[in-house]
């Protein structure tokens, strides 16, 4: 489950990254258009000189928006919208189907390297052999089409992974 978890917060971070690089040089554009490093600065020069009218203005927004938030009845105790969390339930059931589709792969695929090699090995058994049979012949043909397959199958599928 850490996992998961785990994968979930590294792709949100990535998004995250991916979305502040895009937008990063677009807000830089605007603060040039607008000139807000300026504005800033009288901005913040200004309130130096006139500490007092800050802090009522400050206090003032405040408190109108306290009294805003009393006078609209308190709406954010709503209940939560449940069907878009409910909706969430097939992407999960996909995503553990892929998982465990990867994972029957990669079973797959261990069983077709340890096969591989087992074969390998026969037939290295097979070749040492000093006087072979007609059976022992027909044997290493075999065998050596078999590994033949194994190692296209492989090949196939490592292609298919880089592409």
């Amino acid at each position: 489950m850490k996992s998961i978890k785990r994968k979930l917060q590294d792709s949100r971070r990535q998004a995250h990254q991916a979305f502040a690089d895009w937008l990063r040089p677009k807000m830089a554009a605007i603060g040039i258009r607008w000139r807000l490093a300026a504005r800033i600065r009288l901005a913040n020069a200004w309130a130096a000189r006139h500490p007092r009218r800050v802090f009522a203005y400050v206090t003032g927004t405040l408190f109108l928006l306290l009294i805003g938030s009393i006078l609209s009845g308190g709406k954010e105790t709503e209940e939560p919208d449940v069907g878009t969390i409910a909706g969430m339930g097939p992407m999960f059931n996909g995503f553990h189907t892929i998982q465990a589709n990867k994972e029957i792969h990669r079973t797959t695929l261990m069983e077709l390297v340890t096969d591989g090699q087992s074969i390998r090995e026969e037939l290295d058994s097979l070749i040492a052999v000093p006087h072979k049979t007609h059976g022992d012949s027909i044997r290493i043909i075999k065998r050596y089409k078999q590994l033949e397959h194994i190692v296209k199958s492989l090949n196939n599928n490592e292609e298919k992974n880089h592409d």
